[in-house]
């Protein structure tokens, strides 16, 4: 069990991994790759990069903040790089709930960089009891390099979208059809509905087949599945202009394992809710 480093006085609380047992792990999962990071007696870091989403960072809490307020960053240099100068790297919000930091692209990779220098972020803010002493969360940046290999490798393998997903759905398909279910139906219809709303959106269909069958014809099968779906977001109001439809085949299964759970997984039409052009 990692260690956390004991208060250096009676008005700092520090929490970070002792040198010996800091790991970052490799998480990974259809469509996400992440790396976490336990922080002894506090909680955990995280970097996560989704298929359509871009890199964040997030930061949570065994025990959840009370109430809101400000944190800074501060980019430190390891004993064993005394001679490089702290960095700040500006201040962020904390929210209440067990994910108090989630930091968007620009600032998730601030802090990736630093770590891939060797250097090690804190975080500060004040305590969430009466707020009289002051926290200081550390990343370790030890074993950090070790498992970067692997992670921008399962990010390289996610799907490339030309836009960042705001939303996304998934709907099923049987094998060799393109026909929608009641459940696919209901499901584009609560999505029609939403649009006909609010307005402020686009919407990307992409259409999947399984790995069975000759490539030609899974690709389109999986052109027929898309506008199907399209055909149907028409039919209840929502204008062509507003749909695309993509189409990848087999290429981009969701559940690359070769047995009946995965094809009726990958047997799908992924739809990815994108800001207005």
């Amino acid at each position: 069990m990692l260690l956390a480093v004991a208060p250096v006085s009676a008005h700092l609380q520090v929490f970070q991994a002792s040198w010996e047992q800091s790991t970052w792990r490799l998480e990974k999962q259809p469509g996400s790759c992440a790396l976490s990071h336990d922080i002894p007696r506090f909680g955990q870091a995280r970097f996560e990069q989704q298929t359509g989403k871009r890199l964040a960072f997030s930061l949570r809490a065994e025990q959840p903040p009370v109430s809101d307020q400000q944190a800074s960053i501060v980019s430190r240099a390891p004993p064993w790089k005394h001679e490089t100068e702290a960095v700040a790297l500006g201040t962020f919000a904390l929210k209440q709930g067990k994910t108090p930091m989630q930091l968007p692209r620009e600032q998730a990779l601030r802090i990736y960089y630093e770590l891939e220098q060797g250097m090690q972020p804190v975080i500060g803010f004040s305590d969430w009891g009466d707020g009289r002493d002051q926290v200081e969360v550390g990343l370790s940046p030890v074993r950090f390099r070790d498992v970067l290999p692997e992670f921008q490798a399962c990010t390289a393998g996610l799907l490339y979208l030309d836009f960042e997903a705001l939303d996304e759905q998934t709907i099923f398909f049987a094998t060799n059809s393109d026909r929608l279910s009641h459940t696919a139906r209901r499901t584009l219809d609560e999505l029609a509905r939403r649009w006909r709303k609010q307005k402020n959106f686009r919407i990307v269909l992409g259409g999947h087949a399984d790995e069975r069958g000759a490539s030609d014809y899974n690709l389109q099968l999986s052109r027929k599945r898309a506008a199907m779906s399209a055909r149907f977001l028409k039919s209840r109001g929502v204008p062509a202009g507003v749909i695309e439809s993509r189409y990848f085949g087999e290429t981009l299964p969701f559940d690359p394992q070769s047995n009946k759970s995965a094809w009726s997984r990958n047997r799908r039409v992924t739809i990815w809710l994108a800001a207005r052009q």
